[in-house]
């Protein structure tokens, strides 16, 4: 079941707010873990949970006509010269490996989000990114309670001399992988690498 409007207040509120995914009060504070992951605690029922509920007016977000939660991603498949994908192990929920990206913010170009997401995860700027997908992935779930994103995601071909520096606070480890031989991928990601556009602007 994916996250609805019945999932927030009546009265959604006018600046950003995290809500606990199991009462709903705005109480949830981050913790990090022993093992470096991240989770989130609840003052109100004292619960711990991978994910909450996030509202930010900020954000591109939106509730569909079945009133689901719809959030904006955009993301960049980093490829260097050998054929390989530059992919990090998420420190926040899913704790999968992944590619750089990140939510949309409210009116922003997606590729100028996409440049932007990737320089703030990984310190590459990117000098030309190429449109590869645009459009809605069902069962993608993030930490902030969506399950429903619409995505925009590039490919950026990078130099040799490359060397991605990952943020602390969304990736603890890193490498460059050939297509035939991934890590376990977070759902968007393993999805975006299965189309046949993708992996054909990839060979």
């Amino acid at each position: 079941m994916y996250t609805t409007r019945k999932s927030f207040p009546k009265d959604l509120p006018p600046k950003k707010t995290f809500f606990c995914i199991l009462c709903g009060a705005p109480s949830v504070a981050k913790a990090v873990q022993e093992n470096g992951t991240v989770v989130f605690k609840c003052s109100i029922c004292n619960g711990t949970n991978e994910r909450f509920l996030a509202w930010d007016p900020g954000m591109e977000q939106f509730f569909n006509q079945d009133n689901e939660l719809v959030h904006g991603s955009v993301g960049v498949i980093v490829q260097n010269q050998n054929k390989e994908i530059l992919l990090f192990k998420r420190v926040k929920y899913p704790f999968l490996w992944t590619i750089p990206a990140g939510h949309l913010d409210k009116d922003e170009d997606p590729k100028q989000a996409a440049t932007r997401e990737l320089h703030e995860e990984t310190q590459i700027n990117a000098s030309e990114l190429r449109s590869v997908f645009a459009g809605e992935i069902r069962g993608d779930s993030c930490v902030g309670g969506a399950d429903i994103h619409y995505w925009h995601a590039y490919v950026y071909q990078a130099s040799d001399d490359v060397e991605p520096i990952i943020e602390a606070e969304e990736g603890r480890e890193w490498g460059w992988f050939v297509l035939s031989e991934l890590p376990e991928l977070t759902m968007p990601v393993g999805y975006l690498l299965s189309l046949s556009e993708v992996c054909v602007t990839l060979e």
